[in-house]
């Protein structure tokens, strides 16, 4: 058998025929394209990069965002055989830089507003020889034009054999904590984790899934993957605009959306039942951070549907559990272990914990990385005892739902005490005047960590920092409560949408 990840969008042509399969949109903007043109554009790059001396297991490195042609790079990247490495195009060039020396990425694929940075960060490095640039307009003789490549090469391309545990994708973390890691996925990685995912949240031809994350990111990769295996068609934007993702709703008659839990606060925030018509919605799908159940309730009360919840992280392709139809929705669960994937909950030392004692979640099964790029020492660290150690906190219950409890290093610990920041956040997403919010530790000269809270109010409300204290005091002991209370018009977020904690422990330290 040939593990290729490319196959599920090849397949495809067989199974579903010929489709629109892709409608990208952006303000004023919208383009079409069928299934059988993103694969015959994607045999052409493959065969543009076979010319231009890429072999198999070779790092090729993209620098876009979201628009038509990141479909047809990553497949014609994974057709030749090659390791597809997306760079989050928000970063720096010194950030950049680092991904670039530490993979060793021979071939860059961007476009020409970020060519200058995109050169910036490669300036010196021997290794680069291929600069492939996607723009209308002439480009530097040092470069090779995207579109010229498609117009020119032949659209037919002999997939490259992969075996199982060959490279697939390198995806760097965010770097929380010392350098950014690259987590190595193998074509068994990602392609158990695309099938074992659609069994617990099935889509088909019928579906119209709306997209807004970024494809240079697990999570938006997996959901476009998700649709080449079932059919379903794709709305491509950009980034995350609330006023389009509402009118694109309307217009395009999506039956299922996929975000963070900021998104689904815009969202809120930005709909008018006179204007908006969400009512094709038959599910919203919630991953990469956690959901406070007051916006869940919301969501579902103010734009219908279902709202269903799923966890996951990188080194995991990413997904290891998901909430689904066929069983009971528990309130604050992500659902169960997706199929051939292992969930424990150890202790401090290692040891499992029984349901409902509160541990690290640990992961097992054929979805997990095989490692992090040129770090031996991190890569046992995370993969002790042969299971993925994620650094996040939860339990399992009776029926094997996971519930979420925050991450080891986010746990603030006052006095002694554990207190958990998602339960404070959840009390305050209870105040009406509450539109996000954020938790943190902040160093205390006697209590050694004390709480602080972070927070945005919806538009036309108010309250006060001795408001929001008190009413935390309604429903927790007054040791887990905020002692301050800070309000940002706009909590600091990664390209995700996922809030930047390790940014508002720096900010509360000064402030």
């Amino acid at each position: 058998m040939n593990w290729n990840y490319a196959r599920y969008g090849v397949e495809g042509l067989e199974k579903f025929g010929e489709y629109v399969s892709l409608i990208y949109e952006e303000e004023g903007v919208e383009q079409r394209l069928t299934n059988t043109q993103i694969q015959r554009q994607s045999d052409a790059l493959a065969n543009g990069l076979k010319d231009l001396g890429v072999t198999p297991g070779e790092v090729v490195a993209v620098v876009l965002p979201n628009g038509p042609a990141v479909p047809v790079v990553f497949s014609a990247i994974f057709k030749a055989g090659a390791v597809f490495l997306p760079i989050v195009f928000a970063l720096t060039a010194n950030e950049i830089r680092y991904i670039l020396e530490d993979s060793k990425a021979a071939t860059l694929i961007t476009d020409a507003e970020l060519y200058p940075k995109v050169v910036e960060a490669s300036t010196g490095l021997d290794r680069v020889r291929n600069f492939i640039v996607k723009s209308d307009k002439a480009l530097p003789p040092s470069t090779i034009s995207l579109d010229h490549i498609l117009s020119t090469k032949p659209q037919k391309f002999p997939m490259a054999l992969a075996a199982p545990d060959d490279l697939a994708v390198l995806m760097y973390t965010s770097g929380t904590t010392g350098s950014p890691k690259g987590v190595m996925l193998s074509h068994r990685n990602i392609s158990s984790n695309v099938e074992a995912g659609v069994k617990h949240l099935p889509t088909d031809p019928s579906d119209i899934m709306l997209i807004p994350l970024p494809l240079n990111h697990i999570y938006g990769l997996l959901m476009v993957n998700e649709c080449h295996l079932t059919g379903a068609k794709i709305v491509l934007h950009k980034w995350f605009n609330p006023t389009l993702t509402l009118n694109s709703i309307s217009k395009h008659r999506v039956t299922q959306f996929v975000g963070v839990p900021t998104m689904y606060i815009s969202l809120l925030e930005n709909f008018d039942p006179a204007v908006h018509r969400t009512g094709s919605i038959r599910r919203w799908m919630c991953a990469a951070a956690p959901l406070s159940k007051e916006t869940l309730h919301l969501v579902e009360k103010k734009l219908g549907g279902k709202l269903l919840q799923g966890y996951g992280l990188t080194e995991a392709s990413p997904t290891v559990s998901r909430q689904t139809e066929s069983r009971p929705i528990k309130p604050g669960s992500v659902g169960t272990a997706v199929e051939g994937v292992e969930i424990r909950i150890v202790d401090e030392k290692d040891q499992p914990l029984p349901p409902g004692r509160e541990g690290e979640i640990c992961v097992r099964g054929p979805n997990v990385m095989t490692g992090y790029l040129n770090k031996g020492e991190e890569t046992r660290e995370a993969l002790k005892g042969g299971w993925l150690h994620t650094g996040d906190l939860g339990y399992l219950d009776e029926d094997g739902d996971l519930f979420i409890t925050g991450r080891k290093k986010d746990l603030i610990i006052r006095g002694g005490e554990n207190i958990s920041p998602g339960a404070l956040e959840d009390i305050l997403y209870k105040h009406p005047a509450v539109q996000e919010t954020a938790v943190v530790g902040v160093p205390d000269p006697f209590y050694g960590e004390e709480v602080k809270a972070f927070v945005v109010l919806k538009r036309d409300f108010q309250a006060t920092e001795q408001e929001l204290v008190e009413h935390c005091l309604k429903y927790t002991a007054r040791f887990k409560a905020p002692k301050s209370v800070a309000f940002l018009d706009a909590l600091p977020k990664n390209s995700v949408g996922k809030i930047l904690k390790r940014e508002l422990r720096v900010y509360g330290r000064s402030s």
